[in-house]
């Protein structure tokens, strides 16, 4: 049945590419002025308490991909008003083709993960204008806002490359010393249990995300929102 509502689905319309490439333009601008703004910016502590933040937002990203996948995964139908086919679909899809990811082109790929990141970027930008008196706490958020938001924005391309045989030298070896998640670590989502290691960024988070998703998941039943059938969710 899913594959069939995935079928269904109407091809990509030209304002859809058109408007996921403004979605791309716009956060990779932004995220540019982020990184020039950082590095010109001088504060009363130094840079240390910013660089402290950086891995703080990038783990924040890891746990936002595993929650929004668990999410995706486990709720709702391609159908779905409003959500269905923008946000639902393409999870489902890559549950019926993995390596669809990697077929589609980078506008498509990125654009609704550079979407949801323009807020956070927003906040950035915004946030480190009064970098020089700012706080040590401050420091530290505005370098994990920084890490985050652009994290969040490539979140889909991290996941299309533990999809592909051959990434980029550099990606490969972020990999294989678990900076990004690998192949071989993302392969357990794909086979065996698809119910655990949502997290799509590093993985770093799927240790304890696994429990926590499960027992929302039951919280979640009390209040009458139960799962779909997962044979609908995943084949």
């Amino acid at each position: 049945m899913i594959t069939r509502c995935i079928d269904q689905t109407p091809p990509r319309r030209r304002v859809t590419a058109i408007a996921d490439a403004v979605y791309v333009t716009l956060a990779s601008a932004m995220a540019s002025a982020l990184v020039v703004r950082i590095t010109t910016a001088a504060t009363d502590h130094g840079p240390v308490p910013y660089v402290l933040g950086l891995p703080l937002g990038f783990l924040a990203a890891d746990v936002a991909s595993g929650l929004i996948h668990w999410f995706c995964d486990t709720y709702f139908q391609p159908s779905t008003p409003l959500i269905g086919t923008m946000v639902i679909a393409p999870f489902r899809e890559h549950h019926v083709d993995p390596a669809a990811l990697g077929r589609h082109g980078w506008f498509e790929r990125n654009g609704n993960n550079c979407l949801a990141a323009l807020p956070l970027l927003v906040l950035a930008l915004s946030s480190l204008g009064s970098q020089q008196s700012a706080s040590v706490w401050h420091s530290v958020v505005n370098g994990s806002l920084t890490a985050a938001s652009i994290t969040l924005c490539l979140t889909n391309q991290i996941h299309a490359w533990a999809h592909s045989d051959g990434p980029p030298y550099v990606v490969r070896f972020l990999q294989r010393v678990g900076v990004l998640i690998a192949p071989e670590r993302h392969i357990v989502h794909h086979h065996g249990s698809r119910e655990r290691s949502y997290a799509v960024v590093s993985g770093w988070s799927n240790w304890w995300l696994d429990r926590a998703v499960s027992r929302a998941e039951a919280v979640l039943a009390c209040l009458g929102m139960r799962p779909i059938d997962p044979g609908l969710a995943h084949e």
